[in-house]
C-alpha cells in the first residue's frame, strides 16, 4: 500500500519506518511543525505540584531542550503520560515514575484522578501545546482538581508549495494517516482547495487515530474513514 504520512517530524519518520517494515510504501508530507517555547518551562515547576501530565510526546521534546539542571525538578515528579509512545519518550528523558492512560486525554485524566499516590489538594502540572483538545483539562475541571497549564510548544501549519504536493501525488495513494484533528482539517482544506486531483482523493481511505479525529473531516471524507477501537498507532497501522 502507498500511504501518505501527514504527522509532524520527527514522528513521521518513525511511522514511515514502521510502514516500510510492514511492507508498505510511505510518502512523507507533514502538514504541521512544532515550535518549542522553552521560556515557559522556566523557572522550575510550581512548588508543591503533585504530578506532571503530558498528552503529547512533543511536550517532552520541548522539555529535553532545557539544560539538565533545569530539567531535574520536572524529572523528580511522577509523570502521567497519554500512551506508550509518550511513556517511551519520557523514559529516554530520565523519568522513572511513569504511569499511562488509555491513549487519549480524557482517559489520562480519569487515570490520574483514580491514582492513590496523588494528593488531591496539590496542583497538577500539565505540559501542553497549542492548539490542543480540551478533554484532559475539562475532565479535571469537572472533578474540581487544580491544574497549572504550561504551554511549551505550538503547532504551526506548514505552507506546502504546489511542487511538494505534486511530488506526494506523483503516484496514486491508497490511504492517508491522520493523527490529530487539526491535521485532518488541514488535509481536508488542501483537498477542497484543489491541491490534490479530485479523482485521486475520491479513491483514498482515511486512517484516523480515533473517531474524534475522523469527525474533524468533512462528511463526504468521513464516509471513507476508519479508526481503531483504541487510539494506538499499532492498531491504526493494522488497518492499512
Amino acid at each position: 500500500m502507498r500511504v501518505l504520512v501527514t504527522r509532524p517530524m520527527p514522528a513521521a519518520e518513525r511511522t514511515a519506518a514502521e510502514l516500510t517494515k510492514r511492507g508498505h510504501q510511505p510518502v512523507l508530507l507533514p502538514l504541521m511543525r512544532a515550535e518549542h517555547r522553552t521560556d515557559t518551562l522556566r523557572p522550575a515547576p510550581l512548588p508543591g505540584a503533585s504530578a506532571l501530565a503530558v498528552t503529547s510526546a512533543e511536550a517532552l521534546r520541548a522539555l529535553a531542550e532545557l539544560p539538565p539542571q533545569e530539567r531535574q525538578p520536572y524529572l523528580a515528579l511522577p509523570l502521567f503520560a497519554v500512551g506508550e509512545a509518550t511513556k517511551a519518550q519520557a523514559r529516554s528523558l530520565g523519568f522513572d515514575r511513569i504511569e499511562t492512560g488509555a491513549g487519549d486525554g480524557a482517559a489520562l485524566a480519569r487515570h490520574l484522578l483514580g491514582s492513590p499516590e496523588i494528593d488531591a489538594a496539590e496542583p497538577i502540572l500539565y505540559l501542553a501545546g497549542n492548539p490542543r483538545s480540551p478533554e484532559f483539562e475539562q475532565t479535571l475541571a469537572d472533578a474540581s482538581r487544580r491544574l497549572k497549564v504550561i504551554e511549551c510548544y505550538r503547532m504551526v501549519t506548514i505552507k506546502r508549495e504546489p511542487e511538494d504536493l505534486a511530488r506526494a501525488l506523483a503516484f496514486p495513494l491508497d490511504c492517508v494517516l491522520l493523527y490529530s484533528s487539526e491535521t485532518a482539517r488541514q488535509f481536508a482544506a488542501l483537498a477542497k482547495a484543489g491541491a490534490f486531483p479530485a479523482d485521486r482523493v475520491k479513491s483514498l481511505r482515511f486512517l484516523c487515530l480515533s473517531h474524534k479525529i475522523a469527525a474533524a473531516l468533512p462528511e463526504d471524507f468521513m464516509a471513507y474513514a476508519v479508526w481503531p477501537m483504541e487510539p494506538r498507532e499499532d492498531l491504526v497501522l493494522d488497518l492499512v
